[in-house]
């Protein structure tokens, strides 16, 4: 089949129509309530939650007709003056808190990520705190152990892969060759075939305890045993290195963006004590 052009005759009867939908256009509307295009356009850009649907149009139609359905519930709940109960209208307040001080957080990280200046002194001050440790482990498996046993391996109880652990430890106080050991004696294949080496480890990366030692530990130092879900370890720290301010710059401004609002919830509020005693 053929597709024939639009006629200018056409083309004139759909300009007026599309050049209808201004930024002030409803696109949203249930009974007296409305969201315009420039309205609806924003949201999809600034929440996170919906800016995968700005360049799809079935998404954006899916979107618009859940906010569509919760307009008129919300229509529906103020004809019964639902909003006008007291107990609505803390849950409504506190929601609109959370809200607000969401967005202080997110505004906060925001002007120090573009403040590089306030980032370069606040990681000058504070190196160790974001100086990544370089670990070598030998991990001793345990019962329970999310690692995978080894065939021909006996699996050890919590107690007996402890004692291991502890005697292994042992023998490295001792002088015994960290990398040669783990080789033989660690249950993580991954690092074993390398001497234990894990290289450089990043906070966040691993579970608390592991982490603790890794970032406590000094340079060139074994740690004491160590316990997760996958067993007990021990860790000896090769090397530290602070990281380019390039690469954290994210975790940087997280980091003050929580300073500034612990110091504003610590001297922000006060309860009364005569009430809260009781």
């Amino acid at each position: 089949m053929k597709v024939r052009p639009l006629s200018a005759l056409a083309l004139l009867f759909a300009l007026p129509v599309m050049a209808q939908i201004s930024d002030s256009t409803p696109v949203i509307e249930a009974s007296g309530s409305a969201f315009t295009k420039a309205e609806f356009e924003q949201l999809l850009a600034n929440d996170s939650r919906y800016k995968s649907a700005a360049g799809q149009p079935a998404a954006r139609r899916a979107l618009a007709e859940s906010f569509g359905r919760a307009f008129a519930l919300e229509a529906e709940a103020k004809r019964r003056q639902l909003d006008q109960q007291p107990n609505i209208q803390l849950q409504i307040r506190h929601a609109t808190q959370q809200i607000l001080a969401n967005s202080l957080l997110v505004r906060l990280r925001r002007d120090y990520l573009g403040d590089e200046a306030k980032l370069t002194a606040h990681l000058e001050a504070n190196k160790a705190l974001y100086q990544q440790p370089k670990v070598r482990q030998i991990l001793v498996r345990a019962k329970g152990s999310e690692i995978a046993l080894a065939p021909g391996k006996r699996e050890l109880s919590i107690d007996e892969a402890r004692a291991k652990a502890v005697s292994l430890r042992a023998k490295l106080l001792a002088g015994a060759d960290f990398s040669a050991l783990a080789k033989v004696e660690s249950d993580d294949v991954v690092s074993r075939t390398k001497g234990g080496e894990l290289g450089y480890i990043q906070r966040g990366a691993t579970g608390a305890n592991f982490e603790a030692a890794a970032f406590s530990v000094p340079v060139g130092k074994v740690s004491e045993v160590v316990q997760t879900s996958n067993g007990f370890h021990i860790l000896r720290v090769d090397d530290r290195q602070t990281v380019a301010l390039a690469t954290i710059k994210a975790a940087l401004a997280n980091d003050l963006a929580h300073r500034d609002i612990d110091a504003l919830v610590a001297n922000g509020y006060k309860l009364n004590d005569a009430y809260f005693a009781q």
